[in-house]
């Protein structure tokens, strides 16, 4: 599962506790067994890691690598590399395998489709541009990090602040028939992690653009822009021979896009997650 806690839970303007409980209805309903977070620190309510807070309350594993990011599981864990604040775990799946789990929370600024959809950026060069000097430098750091590990199967997830390149070829774009997106865009993020034998949890299930648009962003109609430019920015990559996605939810607010909902629901990002058979 990938978890964006809207810093924490203090952006739902909600008693620390009842975000907490919905939180963690959120990760129960799911079903979830690892879950990615990002924006895990409170900034309001107590500056402390919800990330441990949720561990704590299911008796899971916990590891933060920096404010914004953590990783939480009912297997045990240990930090990829030398470093305690490694941007992946090493999980020990329970019949005897391994397999690596990162966090990624790319740069929100700036945020090219807004910057599309506002006549910033006119064609999809600058858009790509734009997005490859803000993002792509964070992708290889992970993947530099990761990279002894190759030969394991892996899973990263994230709050990617750009969508799927798979989301923003010529025939969705059209498909999506909005006009303020007037052209199709390769987006370097996801475009990175394809080369590197990557493969989109969610688009593998789901591999109709349109029929299944699965929108992460944003919960929050008219929060951020009015009219909202939606988008799949919350992502799961998987690689490794082995490894396939069965399943995939959207979990979110009581909306046609959620596919399983949490009310009140404690982010302004929705959730992902994916079933995944080794």
């Amino acid at each position: 599962m990938t978890f964006n806690l809207w810093h924490g839970g203090d952006g739902v303007k909600l008693p620390r506790d009842t975000t907490i409980k919905y939180q963690l209805e959120a990760i129960r309903k799911a079903e979830a067994d690892v879950v990615g977070f990002e924006e895990q620190t409170t900034n309001q309510s107590d500056h402390q890691s919800r990330a441990r807070v949720l561990a704590d309350s299911l008796g899971w594993k916990c590891h933060v690598i920096d404010e914004s990011r953590a990783v939480i599981s009912r297997y045990d864990m240990e930090p990829v590399g030398r470093t305690k604040s490694s941007q992946a775990v090493l999980l020990a799946l329970p019949w005897g395998s391994k397999a690596v789990f990162g966090v990624m929370h790319l740069m929100y600024t700036p945020y090219e489709p807004y910057d599309i959809a506002d006549r910033k950026l006119l064609n999809a060069k600058a858009a790509e541009a734009s997005a490859r000097e803000t993002r792509l430098h964070q992708v290889q750091s992970v993947l530099d990090e990761i990279a002894a590990y190759a030969d394991y199967p892996t899973v990263l997830v994230g709050d990617f602040n750009e969508p799927s390149c798979l989301d923003w070829t010529e025939e969705a774009i059209r498909q999506r028939g909005d006009t303020l997106l007037p052209f199709a865009v390769n987006w370097p993020a996801t475009a990175l992690l394809i080369e590197k034998g990557f493969k989109d949890a969610y688009r593998e299930v789901y591999p109709d653009v349109t029929q299944r648009p699965g929108y992460t962003w944003t919960s929050v109609e008219g929060l951020w822009r009015d009219p909202e430019i939606h988008d799949r920015i919350d992502l799961i990559y998987i690689r490794g021979n082995k490894l396939t996605a069965e399943n995939a939810w959207i979990v979110g607010e009581p909306a046609t896009l959620s596919d399983m909902e949490v009310n009140p629901w404690p982010s302004d990002h929705r959730a992902v997650v994916a079933e995944l058979a080794l």
